[in-house]
């Protein structure tokens, strides 16, 4: 198999797994994957990522905060800004790029690939960033939002950033083509403190379950059992 047919395989599993436009450009996804220091050994092949990036790193910054915005009704302005500071944080975008396997599709030069630069937070963060941009220019911002979703923020420590039943929504339509459904599957305790029990299912599977205190909240729980079992 060649190289640049291994290559765009590659590039084609990560619109699938990634859940980036199904039209997405792969010579832009290209873009985004390639270090400064690969392009500068590649001058007529190649253009780094940085302006995918720079676009991505504002496409981002207000995904984060209309999501926080949206999911935490009464945060104030200082707890929204910290929350979001640390979504967008080198180390936490770092750890999204990781989670994807970026780190052996992006191209770089023989130093910096000799330095371990794959494996650079700063490195996997620039290109989660480009991947942002990229996502944007070809699905506009419902296609960025729904990559930042599906990658990053149902994967934040409490999930706060994001409606869970929302983001399991979109990645079940992504994934499977279908819209998760809710049932209740025990009820229990006096009237006066119900404990409320309920399974998601996608089609014939089971996906999670959880329980609350309400039935929106039980819903909201299994979805993100639901998301954390998802692969």
């Amino acid at each position: 198999m060649s190289h640049d047919l291994a290559r765009k395989r590659a590039l084609r599993e990560l619109v699938r797994r990634a859940h980036l436009p199904a039209r997405a450009d792969l010579d832009l996804l290209n873009v985004a994957l390639t270090h400064e220091s690969y392009a500068s050994e590649h001058p007529t092949e190649a253009a780094s990522n940085e302006r995918l990036e720079y676009l991505g790193d504002a496409v981002l910054g207000a995904i984060v905060a209309h999501e926080l915005f949206s999911a935490q009704p009464n945060a104030r302005e200082g707890r929204l800004s910290r929350m979001r500071a640390s979504l967008i944080s080198r180390a936490a975008l770092a750890r999204a790029a990781e989670r994807l396997g970026l780190g052996p599709l992006i191209r770089l030069g023989r130093g910096e690939k000799a330095a371990g630069g794959a494996q650079r937070p700063s490195v996997l963060a620039d290109a989660f960033e480009a991947l942002v941009g990229a996502a944007f220019e070809t699905g506009g911002m419902d296609g960025a939002r729904r990559f930042v979703r599906s990658n990053h923020l149902v994967h934040s420590p409490s999930s706060e950033a994001t409606d869970p039943k929302t983001a399991l929504q979109e990645l079940a339509q992504a994934k499977f083509k279908k819209t998760p459904h809710y049932a209740l599957t025990a009820q229990t305790g006096p009237p006066h403190a119900r404990v409320f029990t309920v399974a998601v299912h996608v089609g014939e599977r089971t996906l999670g379950s959880g329980s609350g205190s309400t039935k929106k909240q039980a819903q909201s729980n299994a979805a993100r059992e639901a998301l954390a079992n998802l692969p």
